[in-house]
């Protein structure tokens, strides 16, 4: 096996291992609303409908993934910066609400930005679920999720990041958590250069807050 074969099974690793910790919320959520169906024949309809929208992120997920596989870099479409964070509210609220996290998602008004709208939409979502896990059990906890002109920031009020993770931040497999993949924030800048922007830490403590901007129109 010659060196670039290693490096490209070593990158095809890598890549799996993102797929696989994009997929695994929306699963997630399909089997919390199947559960809720189960549980409460009488909203057994409304349960199964969004069980049917958390599928169709998945489908979506999953094809972006094969795009942006066939054809690297961001994807040069204009697109309503209010579509993909509204997106990610759908993956996001109903472990927010499980969790007892107050979420708040604030879009404004409508504006049109360059770039790859699944890209964006998976990195919200990425930082998203990481501030979910560090809030969970966290008494008052608190994310909120704004649009300020073309940027997008997103902020809780967590313990903020631990030194570890500070020090490697942005390096794969680096986590605190004993059932965590470490590629949120990896993946999370990934996708964001993907669209287009760049990934700035605003905050590290007390709680932490990410803004993405340089989207252009």
């Amino acid at each position: 096996m010659t060196e670039d074969d290693t490096h490209r099974l070593a990158e095809l690793g890598q890549r799996a291992a993102e797929l696989v910790h994009q997929v695994r919320q929306p699963l997630f959520a399909i089997r919390g609303f199947v559960q809720l169906a189960e549980g409460d024949p009488a909203a057994a309809a409304a349960h199964l409908a969004q069980a049917r929208a958390q599928l169709d992120v998945l489908e979506s997920l999953v094809n972006g993934w094969a795009e942006m596989s066939r054809a690297p870099g961001p994807t040069d479409v204009f697109f309503d910066l209010r579509a993909p964070i509204d997106g990610a509210l759908v993956l996001l609220q109903h472990r927010a609400r499980t969790l007892g996290v107050d979420l708040q998602v604030h879009t404004g008004r409508g504006r049109l930005v360059r770039g790859s709208p699944q890209a964006l939409q998976q990195a919200v979502v990425n930082l998203g679920q990481n501030a979910l896990d560090v809030l969970q059990g966290r008494p008052g906890g608190a994310l909120s999720i704004r649009v300020h002109d073309a940027d997008v920031v997103i902020d809780d009020n967590g313990p903020g990041l631990a030194p570890e993770v500070l020090a490697r931040l942005f390096q794969p497999f680096v986590t605190t958590r004993s059932d965590g993949t470490g590629l949120g924030l990896s993946v999370a800048r990934a996708m964001v250069t993907r669209c287009g922007g760049v990934l700035v830490l605003e905050r590290a403590s007390p709680g932490v807050c990410w803004r993405i901007s340089g989207l252009s129109g």
